[in-house]
Parts: structure tokens; C-alpha cells; sequence
């Protein structure tokens, strides 16, 4: 089976997830061609040759993407490279609106796929963000064959929004063990150090983590905190508890490089995710590769990937005391700490390797394929 992927935005996560589904897909006997564009690619994320890239120059910044979108040319472009490649399938693994008029115009001639990360934008993204989400999903929903999210709780989103059930796929997000090949044996857990990893935004949750410290510090107090991550961190640094306790942390407030995110991994005792609204998390898997136990909210499908006590504590969101109640007893016991840590790997082995998406992907790409190419109506 011939597979085309392809992705013009979404540098970071989803940048790392396309490459690994891409990896993992190539050893299954397919071929596999990545169209994406060209200031998404890292060498690294593609150590072989075993998939084929076709770099694309476009950049979502608003004024070069506009230019770009509103031009005919661009899309005979690339027309005219998904028709050289005669895939069996085209599966979008990031939505936008170039992709989305690309799709539009092929949707009759190929099974197209689609990977929604987040079926619902993020509190506190901007008005240019949901028109621009709102305008891409209308295409793409309508065009797609099939729509994979990472969880139940997403899948009843797209159903709430009355897209057929027979249209939705549900396979978790991959594992993120990529990062684990900087892992430095000389580096262990930095006493009971929590950590908080990824992009800084309001619905990460992150003021309920630090009015949370010093409940926790007055039980713990030698506990302490790493934030790392780009985004604005001052409405957080100028809260009377971040303040108070200012010693406690550790702060990184910037783009983290791969090569960078061992160290954070192994130096932690928990993973926390305090978020307050979210689809999933590729944070997770990435706890998990480094044998890290998490702290997480009930919110999307996040929780359905952590086992309660078992790989994790779940706890409701913004909820401060649960939160800190939750650090305190995962700190307190460096057992459960460390059996928790081991669990935590084997489902990630067992529930989350790439070898498992790519197969149960391939199962969604036959399906779609013996169904004609003509796209389900929504």
C-alpha cells in the first residue's frame, strides 16, 4: 500500500508524531511518502531512508501563509505532486486551511484521512486561530473518509457534533521513547522534584500547580518544581505563591531542544499535568518512555491513558488541594513511586508503541479503501 502523509503546520508535538507514524508505517511493508512543509523537517526525526520526503515551502506565519493559501498556483503545485505519487490513501496528520482546499479538490479521487489532535480549539486561543480551525474542519470533516482521534471522550465530541460513528477511529497517541536515546545514566531524580513540560498556555492549568506548592512544601520541603517550556510566564511569575516560594523553582521559559528533554525526564520524580481543558497529551507517553508517573486532571481523553494508582493519580481540575494532596502522596512513598514508574512503562510498551498505531492505522486505511474512495457524508 502506497501512503502519502502529509502536514504544513504544528512544529513541536505533532511535528515528532508524524515522523514516528511515518517510521513505524515503513516497516510495515508499506511505502510511505511524507508531503510537509520544509521548516517542519528535522534530519533527525528521519535517521533512514526508508520514507520518502517532499518538502514544501510554506510557513504559517499569517502574512506568508495567507500569500500562500490565496494563490492558485499553490495548490496546482500540489496537485500536481499528490498525483505523481498515486497514493492509496492521503492522511492529514494536522489540520490548516491550505491542507484543507488541497483535500477539498482531491476528495473524489483518493480515501483521505484525518487526525483530529484537539476536536475543540484551546481555551484562550485566539479569534484568527477558531476561524481559521472552524473554516479547515468544515472542509476536512466533509472530506475525509475517516477521522482518527486519540481517545473515547473525543470521539463523543465529533459524535455530539454529529459526525456518523462509522467515521471515527479511536487509536491512542504513540509512544515519544525518541527522546529517551539522549537518556544520561549519570542523571537521576533530583530528590522530590516535579515536573511540568510543554508549551505554556492558560489551559495547561499551570496557576493551579503553583497555588498548590505550598501545601505541598508545607508537608515536603525540600519538594521542588521545574517548569520548561516557551510561552508567557509572567502572569505566573507575579502570583503572590509563585513569589512566596520563589526559591522552589526552576524555570526554562523557552522553545525546549530535543536533545534537552532527557535530563528534565530523568531528573523528575512526577510528571504533572494540571490542565484544565485539553483533548490528550503527548506528554504522557513521554513520562512514560522515561518511567515517570503522572499527575493528571480529568479533562478530554488525557485520563484515559493513565491507570488510577496503578501508572498515576487522576485528579479533578482546578482543584488545588486535590492536586497538591496527589503530589504529596506520590512523594511520600518512594515505593509506590517506583512501582508506579514500571507500570507506567509496560503500558506504554504494551498500549502506546508505534508498532501498535501503525498496524491499527493500516487496519483503518483497508477499511476506508474497501469502501470506495467516496467520502462518507457528514
Amino acid at each position: 500500500m502506497k501512503i502519502l502523509l502529509m502536514q504544513f503546520t504544528g512544529k513541536g508535538g505533532t511535528q515528532l508524531y508524524l515522523s514516528q507514524l511515518a517510521t513505524a508505517l515503513a516497516k510495515t511493508d508499506n511505502e510511505v511518502v511524507v508531503l510537509m512543509s520544509r521548516y517542519l523537517y528535522d534530519k533527525s526525526h528521519y535517521p533512514d531512508d526508508k520514507v520518502k520526503l517532499i518538502l514544501f515551502d510554506f510557513h504559517p506565519t499569517y502574512g506568508r501563509a495567507l500569500l500562500s493559501i490565496i494563490n492558485p498556483l499553490t495548490y496546482l503545485r500540489l496537485l500536481k505532486i499528490i498525483n505523481s505519487e498515486k497514493p492509496d490513501v492521503v492522511h492529514l496528520l494536522f489540520e490548516d486551511v491550505l491542507a484543507a482546499i488541497t483535500l477539498y479538490l482531491i476528495k473524489r479521487k483518493y480515501p483521505i484521512i484525518l487526525t483530529e489532535h484537539d476536536p475543540t480549539p484551546h481555551m484562550g486561543e485566539s479569534l484568527f486561530v477558531r476561524i481559521n480551525w472552524s473554516f479547515a474542519r468544515f472542509l476536512l470533516e466533509g472530506s475525509s473518509s475517516r477521522i482518527i482521534v486519540h481517545g473515547k471522550n473525543l470521539k463523543d465530541v465529533l459524535l455530539l457534533r454529529g459526525i456518523p460513528e462509522t467515521k471515527i477511529s479511536v487509536i491512542p497517541h504513540g509512544d515519544y521513547s525518541y527522546y529517551t536515546k539522549w537518556h544520561n545514566e549519570k542523571i537521576e531524580p533530583d530528590g522530590e522534584t516535579m515536573l511540568f513540560f510543554g508549551l505554556i498556555r492558560d489551559y495547561k492549568g499551570l496557576n493551579y500547580l503553583i497555588k498548590a506548592i505550598p501545601f505541598v512544601h508545607s508537608h515536603c520541603p525540600e519538594a521542588k518544581v521545574i517548569i520548561a517550556g516557551e510561552g508567557d510566564f509572567s502572569k505566573y511569575e507575579a502570583m503572590e505563591e509563585y513569589q512566596a516560594y520563589k526559591s522552589v523553582y526552576e524555570v526554562y521559559n523557552d522553545y525546549i531542544p530535543d536533545e534537552d528533554v532527557a535530563p528534565l525526564f530523568q531528573r523528575a520524580s512526577v510528571v504533572v499535568l494540571p490542565y484544565t481543558d485539553a483533548s490528550q497529551s503527548g506528554i504522557i507517553p513521554i513520562a512514560y518512555a522515561f518511567r515517570k508517573p503522572v499527575i493528571v486532571t480529568d479533562v478530554g481523553s488525557i485520563a484515559e491513558v493513565v491507570k488510577q494508582g496503578k501508572t498515576g493519580i487522576i485528579v479533578p481540575p482546578k482543584n488545588e488541594n486535590a492536586l497538591a494532596n496527589a503530589i504529596n502522596a506520590v512523594l511520600d512513598d518512594k515505593s509506590l513511586r517506583d512501582e508506579m514508574a514500571e507500570n507506567a512503562y509496560i503500558f506504554m510498551k504494551d498500549n502506546l508503541s508505534w508498532m501498535t498505531v501503525a498496524k491499527r492505522t493500516c487496519s483503518v486505511y483497508h477499511e476506508v479503501m474497501s469502501h470506495g474512495r467516496e467520502p462518507s457524508k457528514v
